[in-house]
């Protein structure tokens, strides 16, 4: 019993980070926002040749496509008053093994909420003082781990992200389809490179502060028992008159 009291605290601490990231992870995926911040900071009109109306529908079909049925885009866009795909065959083809990535991610997630919600309710529907000062404990630790998880992620970008977002795209997928060329391709020249070292960096800034909060929540929880509490007035024994001022 005190091993598993212990793996499923480990869990626990495990997964309220796992959560937080991937919680930013699935909001940057179907925002059609952070893809408009991505045309409007590396100019995708001009690069694409495409115009912004247009391109802002596309990131509401491709957001609505990472959570469909739909086995390949089909977004159209008129060019020259010509109606004609947005993506190419091999863009197609890369959606596709991106949205089972990201449906992979989502179910990650939806487990990690799962996890930390009926760890918690168990916490509570058996919460005694010692218990809720355990999970405070539990909190601060997983928000340390939080911030010294992804500061270290956030260094390794830092010192070289072309190298990581190479052997990134190598271990997700099982072809080359990632590899497009952003003079022919409008999947990259919508969402270049330096598009996803931003959010990467704004998804971990993001998850730190998250975890910060966490560990905030426990360190607070923890002062307020230690807090000085005042003493106990003596019960008044039977019969005898309560003193009056």
């Amino acid at each position: 019993m005190p091993f598993a009291r212990r793996a499923a605290a480990a869990l626990f601490v495990v997964a309220v980070p796992l959560f937080l990231l991937l919680s930013n992870v699935r909001v940057a995926a179907l925002e059609p926002r952070v893809s408009e911040y991505s045309f409007a900071r590396f100019d995708a009109p001009a690069r694409t040749g495409i115009d912004r109306a247009q391109l802002d529908r596309a990131a509401r079909e491709i957001a609505r496509y990472f959570t469909d049925e739909e086995p390949l885009l089909a977004t159209q866009v008129t060019v020259a008053g010509r109606e004609e795909p947005l993506f190419n065959a091999r863009e197609l083809l890369h959606m596709s093994d991106v949205k089972d990535l990201f449906q992979l991610t989502f179910r990650l997630h939806e487990i990690a909420f799962v996890y930390i919600a009926g760890y918690v309710a168990a916490v509570f529907l058996w919460s005694r003082e010692r218990s809720l000062r355990q999970l405070a404990r539990q909190c601060v630790i997983t928000g340390a781990v939080t911030a010294g998880v992804m500061a270290a992620a956030a260094a390794a970008m830092l010192a070289g992200f072309d190298e990581l977002f190479t052997r990134f795209h190598t271990l997700s997928f099982a072809n080359d389809f990632w590899q497009l060329d952003p003079n022919t391709d409008h999947l990259v020249q919508m969402f270049p490179q330096s598009f996803w070292f931003e959010v990467s960096l704004a998804i971990g800034a993001l998850t730190v502060l998250e975890g910060g909060l966490v560990a905030l929540a426990g360190w607070n929880y923890l002062r307020w028992l230690r807090r000085p509490r005042p003493p106990r007035r003596p019960a008044v024994a039977a019969g005898q008159p309560a003193e009056t001022a």
